[in-house]
Order: C-alpha cells, then structure tokens, then sequence
C-alpha cells in the first residue's frame, strides 16, 4: 500500500507540505549554515554544493547566514532554540573556530553541530577538517621524485595552526633527505592585516600586490629550485609566472617549468557531504561523534593546457 501511494503521489507531482512535516515529526527540516566567508570563493560553493546534495533528498533546506559581523553565530544558535531550525553547520575560514563562550552555549542548549575547517577544534564536536601537513609533504614527495634538491617554498608573513602544519610539511622532508636545502620566504605583501581584508579588497589586493612580488622573488630564483606556495590560489600564480619565464627566455634550462612545481586540492564537496551526514545523525539522537581529516589532490602541471 505504501508503494502504491507513494507511486501516485509521484505521478501527480504531489509535494508534502513542510508545515505538516514539522507538526508530526516536531522538527523544522532546516539547518542553519554559517559562513564566515563569501560564497564567491570556489571553495565555500563548494562545500555548500555537498551539503545541499546530502541535505536535500533527505527533505531538508538550508538557512544561510553569512559573516556580517554582527554576531550570526549567535543568531544561528537562537533560530535553533526557537524551532525554526534543527542543528548548525559552521564553515570556517582562516582556520577560525567557534569561540570557547559559544560553544559552551550549544553544550548548554544541546545544538547538534557540525564544523567544516576549524583548527583546534572541541574533542566532543563533528568536525570536518583537512590535512594541510600533507598539502606540502606530498608536494614535495612529488618534485623529490622529479629530481629537485632545491627548494623555495612562499608562505604568509602571519601564522597560525594552518601555516604551522603547511610549514611543517614542507620541512619534513628534510629530515629524511639530508641532500637537499630548503628556503622558506614570508610574503610581505600577505601580513596579518591583509588576511583580515574584506573580499572585494583581497581580489585587487592579492592580484595587484602579490602577484608582483611573487614575480620579483621569483626573478633570481634558479632554474634548479622548485617553488611550493603555501595556496593552491598563489600555487597557480607561480606556475603561471614560470611558464611566462620561459616563453621570454626560451632557454634549455627553463624548458622544465612544469615540472618545477605542483598544485593542489582539497575534496571540498566531499567535506559538505560528510558534515551533512554527521549532523543529521547527531539531529536523530547519535552521540558518536565523527571527526575525518580529508586529505588533498595532487594537480600535476600539464605543459598541453598552456
């Protein structure tokens, strides 16, 4: 009978009402996700893309709340506690995390969450994060095994848990190859007030400031030396410049360029996926808690694209 019914209600394009919904199963079949960053960055679309893939089918919408600093955190734990939503989902940027106070709130309400990329995490909170150790290590495992000893690697002139473990990687590999010298350069253009810029003043900052001193750090580096950058972002900026290099120079030394550096990538859908699930499990009553380190995807530099 079941089947049946559900086969006709298919076939007259029937769509349940969500008011009744709430009334019978006394949720709201919504989850707030907070964004602390723009969804004009890829990889927070991304993310979003992963979660309504997982949320949808299941008859769940999203209530979208972006950083306006203003406290929508706050307000995300308050549409919970007022039934409009059943469970939060926060999406970090720069490795930020929810504060101690705040977190002692969604203890004390009993919020069901789920956090995306924060660093230094509570123990007892679902917890997507990603391996930025292995963003470097397996980079430089990869030019190790095209033949480079020498390395430049760029990184921000700020630091924290995220530029702790890239840095890290990075040397690493130094303590297992004692032929080999690495030099590690801080971006002066990329301080700690830069990080903090508002997006529209970080596109013309990053493409205006960076990118000429990449190009300037770059200009005495020797064809030798593989460059890693601490960002896919500027990662691809560097390529872009060895390739430039050697279309001006067109010398047998340049001719390798591609091969001087690599990029890379985070599964970022797959992490919107995964704090979907976790969620919707701590929302039916679960008190396993899931925790996964999502690790990166080599972008091997194809010569043909360019």
């Amino acid at each position: 009978t079941r089947q049946m019914v559900l086969s006709l209600a298919q076939q007259m394009n029937y769509i349940p009402n969500n008011s009744a919904r709430r009334l019978k199963t006394n949720r709201a079949n919504c989850i707030a996700v907070r964004l602390s960053q723009t969804l004009m960055l890829p990889r927070y679309h991304s993310i979003l893309q992963g979660l309504r893939s997982y949320l949808t089918p299941k008859g769940y919408s999203i209530l979208l709340a972006s950083d306006d600093r203003q406290g929508s955190f706050a307000g995300c734990m308050y549409a919970c506690m007022s039934g409009q939503t059943d469970g939060i989902i926060y999406i970090s940027s720069n490795g930020a995390g929810i504060s101690q106070e705040e977190f002692d709130q969604v203890r004390k309400q009993n919020i069901p969450l789920s956090v995306i990329d924060c660093m230094g995490d509570q123990a007892d909170m679902n917890s997507i994060t990603y391996d930025y150790y292995a963003s470097s290590s397996l980079r430089m495992e990869h030019l190790l095994k095209n033949g480079y000893k020498k390395f430049l690697y760029l990184r921000p002139a700020y630091q924290d848990a995220k530029e702790v473990a890239r840095e890290q990687g990075v040397r690493s590999a130094s303590l297992v190859h004692e032929d080999i010298s690495v030099e590690v350069y801080q971006m002066q253009t990329m301080s700690e007030e830069w990080r903090h810029t508002d997006f529209d003043q970080f596109t013309s900052s990053f493409n205006r400031c960076a990118v000429q001193e990449t190009k300037q750090v770059l200009r005495d580096v020797a064809p030798d030396t593989a460059v890693i950058a601490y960002s896919r972002e500027l990662q691809d900026v560097v390529i872009r410049i060895l390739y430039a290099d050697h279309l001006s120079r067109n010398k047998p030394e340049t001719a390798q360029w591609s091969q001087r550096s690599v990029s890379y990538h985070f599964p970022h859908f797959d992490a919107g996926v995964e704090a979907a699930a976790s969620l919707l499990n701590a929302i039916s009553g679960s008190k396993d808690v899931r925790r996964l380190s999502l690790q990166p995807i080599l972008d091997i530099t194809d010569p043909d694209l360019f």
